[in-house]
């Protein structure tokens, strides 16, 4: 499934529908159970994405990781990390996260 970007008012939408998942735990499949720290407006692509993250896990401050970002795609993720074990984070999609856990939401989606 190709993933369009969000608008940076629609991913500040979708993080607000989705901002009681944080400080919450969830298990998919066999993972470990996994602690829900941030709901997250990130840069859309990849390499974005993965610095943003790295970025938030060490300062804590969406300002500063999304630092000289001037794109216009966005995308919402969770960081997250295990229950019992907060040393490392992982990070997962909104739409991904919805999907694995059987949540129904209508994300926004543009015309192509």
């Amino acid at each position: 499934m190709e993933l369009t970007p969000f608008t940076l008012e629609e991913a500040d939408e979708v993080c607000e529908d989705f901002e009681d998942l944080i400080d919450t735990d969830f298990k998919i499949g066999s993972s470990p159970v996994m602690y829900v720290m941030a709901v997250l407006t990130s840069p859309f692509s990849d390499a974005a994405k993965a610095d943003f993250a790295e970025q938030y896990y060490n300062t804590k401050s969406c300002d500063a990781a999304m630092g000289g970002y001037a794109g216009s795609d966005y995308d919402v993720i969770l960081i997250t990390c295990e229950a019992e074990n907060e040393s490392s984070y992982s990070v997962i999609g909104i739409r991904e996260f919805a999907e694995l856990r059987g949540i129904k939401y209508e994300f926004p989606v543009k015309e192509q």
